[in-house]
């Protein structure tokens, strides 16, 4: 998955895996590439300081409030030491770092030749491309932003697309508590040590708009959501509404129309949401995709199937010819790629429908798995029957201690396949089981060979991630 935008902060923390590793010094962009290729960062309570460089393959994700590595603290620990003086060596190119150097693009401010302070550590010259000039500037929290007309603010946060591209900066405007807002970068005219000027005047700003952090906005879209009496009781545990560089992106299930409308208007609502993608789906359009898909399939076009949709949870009654047949609806209804999963409660002779196997149940990856006497471990990947979109199973991650229920005894890790059918039922954060921990230790250790990863062109059904889903594999 592509990870989300950086909103830098110097001085931000720095968390590796296993806990605070340092503090954010500078950031090495390599001005041909435009892009962040690596963190310089002070490690924590080291006298003399000890400055590592991290490349940015080994960042997670960086905001205004930390940066998260993908490392632990021994691994962050065996990188290049930082020295200014000598230079930078990442992915084989050497670069003369200075604080916040960054590069960017635009057409405004400056003629072809050397770019201001171009003779210090770091500068480049610029090259004509397209009549586009290629500018290495010096940008960082703390200058001061001038319009053509006067000061106007502060820098307080740089800002990044997912591959490390600035995209510009939040400047905080007038006094105590101000406006943040979102300059883009090809309003830069130049930077200097302290300086930011702007090709614009004073009056421009007002057409920015304001910012907040996607944390921030992430919070205030949820208490939204929830705000609306009618979402709260229908579909809002169904909706997944994450921001992205200030983008509400909307992933999930809505039972009806309706519905969607109120999910995108409590969005929009929020101060300094940028815009609102609705990749929502709607009981009654699915529905109807359902039904037209088996009235399109000749095994199935002159059955009568009765077709319901909940929260893109499909269940199929009626009385059909044969248990062929039955499996064909269950197959053609799974075919529609935003089905979350099937329950088939058609009748067909010789066949005795169990209700309760046909229960959909998705646990969440990463939730706490809770056995009936004790927490036992997290959700790690759910294996799914592709023929009708359930999950079958989940893999979760534990540690197993050797005597029951005591904690301080030795403890084995184990991942172990547990069956859907040991979910009593799950909550916003954990999944309880039916079964005791014993019992759950005595199951099926997970072994990858019996496993394949789900086809590229394969959806999996919300809330899942492609990473989050394997199949059985099969002996054909």
């Amino acid at each position: 998955m592509e990870k989300t935008q950086w909103e830098v902060k110097i001085g931000a923390p720095v968390m590796a895996s296993d806990g605070e590793y340092g503090r954010l010094e500078q950031l090495i962009l390599d001005p041909h590439q435009e892009r962040v290729v690596a963190l310089i960062v002070r490690q924590n309570g080291l006298r003399p300081s000890h400055t590592v460089v991290v490349p940015e393959e080994d960042v997670a994700e960086a905001t205004e409030n930390e940066v998260r590595l993908k490392i632990n603290w021994e691994q962050a620990d065996a990188l290049p030491e930082y020295k200014p003086d000598s230079g930078t060596v990442v992915e084989g190119q050497k670069y003369e770092a200075d604080d916040g150097i960054f590069a960017v693009r635009g057409t405004q401010g400056f003629e072809a030749g050397r770019s201001p302070g171009a003779q210090q550590p770091g500068m480049i010259e610029n090259q004509m491309t397209q009549d586009k000039i290629n500018l290495a500037l010096q940008l960082r929290p703390s200058h001061k932003v001038f319009c053509k007309d006067g000061h106007a603010g502060k820098v307080s946060l740089i800002l990044l697309d997912p591959r490390g591209h600035v995209k510009g900066f939040v400047m905080h405007a007038g006094r105590l508590p101000g406006r943040n807002l979102i300059v883009p970068v090809r309003w830069v005219q130049e930077v200097d040590r302290e300086n930011v000027h702007l090709s614009v005047e004073k009056s421009a700003l007002e057409s920015l708009p304001d910012y907040s952090s996607d944390y921030e906005l992430s919070a205030e879209v949820e208490n939204a959501l929830w705000a609306d009496e009618i979402l709260r009781e229908t579909d809002y545990d169904q909706i997944d509404a994450k921001v992205e560089d200030g983008i509400v992106k909307l992933r999930g299930h809505a039972i009806t129309s309706m519905n969607r409308t109120r999910v995108e208007h409590a969005a929009r609502s929020i101060k300094g949401v940028l815009g609102v993608e609705d990749h929502l789906v709607v009981d009654e359009d699915l529905k109807i995709e359902v039904a037209e898909a088996l009235g399109n399939d000749e095994r199935t076009q002159l059955e009568s199937i009765s077709v319901v949709a909940q929260n893109g949870v499909i269940a199929l009654n009626g009385q059909i010819g044969s248990a062929a047949i039955r499996q064909a609806a269950e197959e053609v209804a799974a075919s529609v790629q935003e089905v979350r999963g099937v329950a088939n409660y058609l009748q067909a002779p010789g066949v005795v429908v169990d209700d309760e196997e046909q229960q959909v149940s998705q646990p969440p990856i990463n939730q706490e798995v809770y056995a009936t006497d004790m927490l036992i471990g997290h959700v790690e990947v759910v294996i799914i029957n592709p023929h009708n979109r359930r999950v079958t199973a989940f893999v979760f991650h534990g540690y197993y201690p050797e005597q029951l229920p005591t904690y301080e005894n030795t403890q084995t890790e184990r991942r172990v396949v547990v069956p859907i059918r040991a979910v009593r039922y799950e909550t916003g954060n954990s999944v309880l089981l039916s079964i005791s921990a014993s019992e759950v230790f005595r199951g099926r250790d997970f072994d990858p060979a019996d496993f394949v990863s789900s086809p590229e062109d394969w959806q999996p059904p919300y809330p899942y991630h492609r990473e989050d889903v394997l199949f059985e594999r099969t002996t054909e």
